[in-house]
């Protein structure tokens, strides 16, 4: 192809500053690895510039993205990254054989094709940087990755001429950023983190060991693991070295399994032991390795997470030091760590890999990943353990409690129906709320998704484990957050309604009491009120009217006040919402017919209010916040007791 040609077709549509800014920015999308006048290409194909060669093309449109597991007769063009020489093996009868490879990559991914006996003839010729044809190989999956096979009727030809922007650039050196998944190349980086030597047990028996080290230059960060005698050679943190290897897809990021180390340049940095720190301080040291200690709070259910090019098993462990919780995530194998742990475990973990990001609250976090080169250590003597701390409702509602880290446990006193709703990305969610009260206090909590499925009922017990609460409005609402879970009558756990007379209520503390209703109030069960600032609102002309907002379409309350008597005395009771139609045992709809006739039916009944005591225009009035009917004989049996 003649690419000053090519630059002139360009230049018909655009002029030369334009052309050389669209090249540059072809070049830097790709981290450098198109060259010149793969960029020029790419721009022309933009514009609808067509390109022509002077000879046809010897290239396929099968792509390396497009091999399969299992397909037969693959015919694909790739430049070759990566040789393996020939060598020979023994098999099982006594006989030799003989295999070689090589690693082909284009600009969708990166393949080996493996030769086996006369066809590794085949390789002779050819070096690091040709661009090949290759045809009648096959493909299957080893180690989970999709590999080419040599068929009896295999072929690799040279190819002369061929598209440039097709194939990557090969380089003696490359920026860590400019590394790609099974590709070998070489690095020079510096040591940020060099661990020490550890032993493991292979499948069969014996004993390997492996050296672990961060590398970093002014591109980016990658983990480099120096296996069996490669472990031996001394590095330390502040070396400036030169690694070469092969480049994988780990779980937490690239990682190049190290064939080659010198030391260019080394450290006059005194190393010094690795602290523990405290979790409240892991905002700061986003990509470095990290050593805390802390209490079990929590252990999640496995969870598979599905990636671009495959899916992964993860567990997630929630540590707590009395400074903060973080999440450690543990990949793969890894979770079987977990299987002999639980909450409470006090334990010290060295060498994650944190990660920080910013949640939907724009508040800084941090998450841990554990690694095969991190440790867990339990420590049964440990004297920092962590007493749990269950954190009054009126704490939280006069804030006096840590709202960013509670746990509580309350009565459920109103359960409400699960609302599904559409979420930004299209999908569907679900909440539901529903009203804790422990004596000190009643506030609402919101349950999402698979929380909001759990089976919960009026009169249940729940425990909030490491929640938060948030301003919501003019309210407090608890919600479980990233780190909390819910518990449903937990074992060893209960609340039991206080009961008291009417004559013996006490402003401000939440009871139960039980009477008959003598009386209510004549006004309408619906109270009309403004949507912006909760006024009543006035029907004037069949148009509802807010004397600070004006015009407006009101939300409609259920309310009623109902006159209890127990032979103590009596209270006028207040009563809100749903708790309206579970006393007339009628719809919302059926109510608003009706009306004042509805609570004419409630006279006579007898009934168990749940709620708190307060004065209002001088008189001691009950705002109900859980409604039941009397049972006769467990009536006499509570009575005897009071």
């Amino acid at each position: 192809m003649n690419i000053d040609k090519l630059k002139q077709k360009i230049l018909s549509k655009i002029n030369q500053e334009e052309l050389e800014k669209k090249v540059k920015e072809k070049i830097e999308e790709n981290s450098g690895l198109l060259g010149e006048e793969s960029a020029v290409m790419l721009v022309a194909q933009e514009l609808g510039i067509e390109i022509t060669y002077e000879d046809d093309e010897e290239e396929y449109d099968f792509t390396i993205k497009d091999i399969a597991d299992g397909q037969k007769n693959v015919e694909v063009t790739g430049k070759i990254i990566e040789i393996s020489p020939e060598k020979e093996f023994n098999r099982k009868d006594g006989s030799t054989g003989k295999i070689a490879s090589i690693t082909i990559g284009d600009n969708t991914g990166i393949t080996r094709l493996t030769l086996w006996n006369d066809k590794t003839d085949l390789i002779e010729g050819l070096k690091k940087g040709d661009v090949v044809k290759i045809e009648n190989a096959f493909s299957r999956k080893w180690n989970d990755k999709v590999e080419l096979n040599s068929g009896s009727e295999l072929s690799i030809d040279k190819l002369k001429k061929y598209d440039e922007s097709r194939y990557p650039i090969l380089k003696e050196s490359y920026k860590i950023s400019e590394l790609m998944p099974n590709f070998s190349g070489t690095i020079n980086a510096e040591v940020v983190a060099a661990y020490p030597k550890k032993e493991f047990n292979r499948k069969d028996g014996t004993k390997g060991q492996l050296k672990s080290l961060i590398l970093k230059d002014d591109s980016g960060g990658i983990r480099g693991t120096l296996w069996n005698e490669l472990a031996d050679f001394e590095v330390k943190k502040g070396d400036i070295a030169e690694v070469s290897g092969y480049v994988k897809q780990g779980y937490s990021g690239l990682e190049i399994s190290v064939d080659n180390i010198g030391i260019v340049e080394e450290s006059v940095k005194e190393e010094k032991p690795v602290e523990k720190m405290n979790i409240s301080e892991l905002t700061s040291f986003d990509g470095e390795y990290v050593t805390i200690s802390g209490n079990i709070t929590n252990i999640s259910g496995s969870r598979e997470v599905q990636f671009s090019d495959r899916n992964a098993e993860v567990q997630d462990m929630y540590l707590n030091d009395g400074t903060g919780m973080v999440k450690i995530a543990f990949w793969g194998p890894n979770r079987n760590i977990l299987n002999d742990l639980k909450e409470g475990d006090y334990l010290n973990v060295s060498n994650c890999k944190l990660r920080t990001y910013t949640d939907n609250t724009g508040e800084k976090r941090a998450d841990l990943t554990y690694n095969y080169m991190s440790e867990l250590k339990k420590d049964e003597s440990a004297s920092e353990k962590i007493v749990e701390k269950i954190t009054a409702i009126g704490d939280i509602l006069s804030g006096s409690a840590d709202s960013s880290d509670v746990t509580v446990i309350g009565m459920v006193t109103n359960a409400y129906p699960v609302n599904e709703f559409s979420r930004s990305n299209g999908g569907t969610g679900k909440v539901r709320n529903i009203m804790l009260d422990d004596s000190t206090g009643s506030i609402r909590m919101a349950l999402w998704d698979g929380d909001a499925e759990t089976e919960i009922s009026e009169g249940d017990v729940v425990k909030l484990i490491h929640g938060y609460a948030k301003e919501s409005g003019e309210y407090m609402d608890l919600s479980t957050g990233r780190f909390g879970r819910i518990e449903v009558n937990p074992e060893g756990i209960s609340i039991k309604s206080p009961r008291n007379y009417i004559a013996d209520l006490e402003e401000g503390i939440s009871t139960e009491i039980s009477g008959t209703v003598v009386d209510y109030r004549k006004q309408d069960v619906i109270l009309s009120l403004c949507p912006n600032c909760r006024k009543r609102v006035s029907l004037v002309d069949n148009k509802y009217t807010c004397e600070v907002c004006g015009e407006v379409t009101p939300n409609e309350l259920l309310v009623s006040n109902l006159t209890l008597d127990d032979g103590t005395g009596v209270i006028n009771c207040r009563i809100y919402g749903n708790n309206v139609e579970k006393i007339t045992e009628l719809s919302k709809d059926k109510l608003k017919e009706m009306n004042l006739d509805a609570l004419s039916n409630v006279l006579g009944k007898d009934v168990l209010f749940y709620g708190t005591p307060s004065f209002r225009n001088d008189d001691l009035e009950f705002a109900v916040k859980r409604v039941n009917f009397a049972d006769a004989s467990k009536e006499l049996e509570v009575l005897k007791q009071l």
